[in-house]
């Protein structure tokens, strides 16, 4: 009866890593990877990229929500990408994005969006697909504030008096002092 356990025990042991993993689109931060321009009329066009880590994938559902203000303004196949926009909704500030494919794997370009953002802090577009999130918000430029420039030279200041500190005090005493 052990020796049943025991092999039952070694089936499970090896058996319990397979799993099956089903083929999924993943989207890549498009802020962080340079995919959005802005244009000289404040308009920010964004390419979204996909990463497909098993099978292939022939369609794909993305939703763009818009955020704190910000509108889109338009949705469009990317160039050169093997995915092409079937369908895109709107309703209350939410896109729906139907694509298609041949069957692709990999990576490369998804699709194009252009918006517009408000100026408020909260302003961009959120890109979600298959329950993954992605926050798109446009660069603001941030003020440069005086920090931290003093902190070396008070160190540098605390060093030289704690050296001559050190030297007056074992100056007499040292053997070099007595020859």
């Amino acid at each position: 009866m052990k020796k049943y356990l025991g092999l039952l025990l070694m089936a499970l042991v090896v058996l319990i890593p397979l799993n099956v993993k089903a083929a999924g689109l993943a989207i890549r931060d498009p802020q962080s990877n340079g995919d959005c321009k802005s244009t000289g009329d404040g308009v920010i066009t964004c390419t979204l990229v996909y990463q497909i880590n098993e099978g292939n994938v022939d369609e794909a559902t993305v939703t763009l929500t818009e955020k704190g203000g910000a509108k889109i303004q338009s949705v469009t196949s990317a160039a050169g990408s093997d995915w092409t926009v079937s369908d895109h909704t709107s309703s209350n500030g939410v896109w729906t994005v139907k694509l298609n494919s041949i069957g692709v794997t990999g990576s490369g370009n998804l699709f194009t969006f252009t918006y517009v953002p408000s100026g408020s802090d909260d302003c961009g577009v959120e890109v979600a697909t298959e329950g993954k999130v992605v926050p798109v918000t446009p660069d603001t430029p941030t003020d440069n504030k005086q920090t931290g420039t003093t902190l070396p030279y008070i160190a540098l200041g605390g060093i030289v008096v704690l050296a001559t500190a050190a030297y007056l005090a074992t100056r007499n005493k040292s053997k070099m002092y007595k020859i």
